[in-house]
């Protein structure tokens, strides 16, 4: 066994003496780069045609030494480390959107992702509202807002003081079972001291109480009454609008304490806008029911009170408006009674200039151009100078949509061209009726004309719908139904008894009417709305249909589907101010044809809207009135649109209210 072991021993002995032997030749066979740290070389030992150095002392004989596999299980072991740490934040990570499959949010993650979004929105409002003193919308805010889950809220309000209130959300189109924000009510501003803060270094005015009141002049003033809607008319505007408790258009200098034109006798004022700014030194007068412009530091009639109302207002509840939109700068839509009907024109309000004659039977803005129709149904387009466009260039100008798309009729084709006249699409030969209106939707522009050709069952409401896609550069012609205002119903509500006459401005627009009416209606109308004629038969409304609509371009106002049709006109129409009763039946009437569509446009033209189309005369005049027509227009796919801010009708006195309704 002795033998055994010594061989054993030196076998042993032999081994590590081959392992000395490899260690020095490994270490003089070591190679290192020029200028590498820790190592001096030799200029004489570096061999130039190589791109490394070795040691002098190099043996001539190559010999290749025993690597180590230590370094390969280094690295295998790095690598088995950070795949599980790959592989454990995968699985611990929480999941943001909630559409995955194998788990949806908790109700816990939901209210958390609400009040989250909530957060960044009020943060967004509130850094708008500090440093533009602009209230953005719910609508405007969200798309500025990024935000890792996807949240929708039915009901959302946003108060004055940027907080917001949020409700019926989903979040990851999952129910949330709570809000965010407490629903405020909105409280008028009641009397007591204004407050008007100019800062020293540029002397901009704002309303908002500065943080520094040092490096602010205040000026303060004091408004007799409950009152609204107070405005400040631009940075450097030294007046305020306001409504009074008659809802009133009213205007004070803070700096005098002073109103606005002290020494002319008007019921309400009203400021001019141009491109979304107040003109500061013109400004709208309402005396006698008639209109006209004067110049506030001169307190000079520029344009004379004349006119029946100021085109472009601003859509709201009877009574004036809160700002006259110019057409372009110094120039304003007008319009006359001037019997048998009303005429339409443009004047400089400056100078009293007639831009555009009045003596139109219709005018509309589109782009940079007005569209203007004569007392011989011809349509002319004209500049903002008056200048006309196309003129002698067609056969006839139907309309023009966004400024640039022109329907004309060239020889016998109608064809769609450029406000220079260039040809873009031509629909052919096509016979069409009377003109009904145009419009752009869909990224394109579409033209409605009555169906000459229709069966006569069917020919109230059946049109011609043109249709061009300036994408595809295609065109459409297809059958469609228009028609007037279907069931317009007027309720009454006086003080006490009072015996009233109802008329209208064109009488010859109504068609069906319930009582049957010749000339004019007279009732006697209690407080609760019951009325009854002179043989006592009780009617708890007036009902008729109008022929003519005045018809929408849908630039503003709702997106609403089947499943919110319900929901939507119960918000819209309590925001508006229709009692419960006239709710209601608005709702049952208009609800099975808003639920045919899958999806629907809405819009709602307002008091002075609808008084331009067709003016209710009644006798005693009411305190209030309210006139309401909802717009629907289906549509194949979601549409954005901007919202139309409504806003609520108040009931003073004897007040009448109206609602009706169109389809397109």
């Amino acid at each position: 066994m002795s033998k055994n072991t010594d061989k054993i021993d030196e076998q042993i002995e032999a081994i590590k003496e081959e392992e000395k032997k490899e260690e020095k030749v490994e270490e003089k066979t070591k190679v290192f780069k020029p200028g590498e740290a820790g190592v001096k070389l030799d200029v004489a030992t570096f061999d130039k045609t190589s791109e490394m150095a070795t040691l002098e002392d190099e043996p001539k004989e190559k010999v290749i030494p025993k690597k180590s596999n230590n370094w390969i299980w280094i690295v295998v072991g790095v690598a088995v480390v950070i795949i599980l740490t790959i592989v454990l934040a995968i699985l611990m990570s929480p999941k943001k959107t909630g559409t995955d499959s194998e788990r949806k949010l908790t109700q816990v993650e939901r209210v958390e992702a609400l009040e989250e979004y909530g957060e960044a929105l009020e943060g967004l409002i509130g850094v708008y509202l500090e440093g533009k003193e602009v209230l953005l919308q719910y609508d405007d805010a969200i798309l500025l807002v990024k935000y890792d889950y996807k949240v929708e809220c039915d009901e959302h309000e946003i108060y004055e003081d940027g907080k917001i209130y949020l409700n019926k959300c989903r979040v990851e189109d999952i129910p949330v079972e709570t809000s965010y924000g407490k629903k405020q009510e909105k409280v008028e501003l009641q009397e007591g001291a204004i407050k008007v803060y100019i800062y020293k270094k540029n002397n901009n005015a704002t309303l908002k109480e500065p943080s520094d009141v040092k490096e602010y002049d205040v000026y303060s003033f004091d408004i007799e009454g409950k009152y609204s809607e107070l405005t400040l008319l631009g940075e450097k505007s030294d007046y305020v609008f306001y409504r009074d408790e008659n809802y009133n258009g009213q205007m004070v200098n803070f700096k005098t304490r002073t109103k606005a034109l002290k020494s002319v006798d008007y019921t309400s004022i009203a400021p001019i806008k141009i491109d979304d700014k107040y003109d500061q030194e013109y400004v709208s007068v309402v005396i006698n029911d008639k209109n006209g412009v004067y110049k506030l530091d001169t307190e000079e009639n520029t344009v004379p009170v004349k006119y029946s109302y100021f085109m472009s207002l601003t859509n709201g509840v009877s009574g004036p408006t809160a700002a006259i939109t110019a057409v372009s700068d110094g120039v304003i839509g007008v319009v006359l009674n001037a019997n048998p009907g009303y005429k339409y024109g443009a004047v400089n309000y400056r100078t009293n200039k007639e831009v555009i004659p009045v003596e139109y039977n219709r005018l509309s803005k589109s782009g940079k151009y007005l569209w203007v129709v004569d007392d011989y149904g011809t349509a002319h387009i004209l500049d903002y100078s008056g200048n006309e466009i196309l003129k002698n260039r067609f056969d006839e100008i139907y309309a023009i949509v966004d400024g640039k798309y022109v329907l004309v009729k060239d020889d016998d084709k109608v064809v769609v061209v450029t406000n220079e006249g260039n040809e873009l699409y031509s629909f052919g030969n096509l016979e069409l009726g009377k003109y009904n209106y145009s419009m752009s939707y869909k990224n394109g522009a579409a033209y409605m004309f009555t169906n000459p050709n229709a069966d006569p069952e069917d020919y109230q409401g059946a049109c011609i719908e043109l249709y061009y896609d300036p994408n595809t550069k295609e065109g459409t012609s297809k059958k469609t139904y228009c028609g007037g205002i279907a069931k317009p119903i007027l309720y009454l509500y006086p003080e006490e008894e009072t015996k009233v006459t109802v008329e209208f401005e064109k009488p010859k627009l109504l068609e069906t009417t319930y009582p049957k009416f010749r000339e004019k209606w007279e009732v006697t109308a209690k407080p609760n709305g019951d009325l009854t004629d002179k043989d006592g038969k009780y009617y708890y409304g007036l009902y008729w249909d109008e022929t003519q609509v005045h018809f929408t371009n849908f630039e503003e106002g709702f997106y609403v589907t089947k499943d919110d049709a319900i929901d939507f006109l119960e918000e819209k129409l309590s925001i508006i101010g229709l009692n419960d009763k006239e709710r209601n039946e608005f709702i049952m009437y208009w609800l099975p044809i808003l639920e045919k569509n899958e999806k629907s446009l809405v819009y709602f033209e307002l008091t002075e809207e609808r008084e331009s189309v067709n003016k209710l005369l009644i006798t005693p005049k009411p305190d209030s009135l309210l006139r309401l027509v909802i717009h629907i227009k289906k549509v194949d796919k979601k549409t954005d649109i901007k919202e139309e801010k409504l806003p609520t009708f108040e009931r003073n006195g004897f007040t009448a209210v109206e609602w009706g309704g169109t389809t397109y």
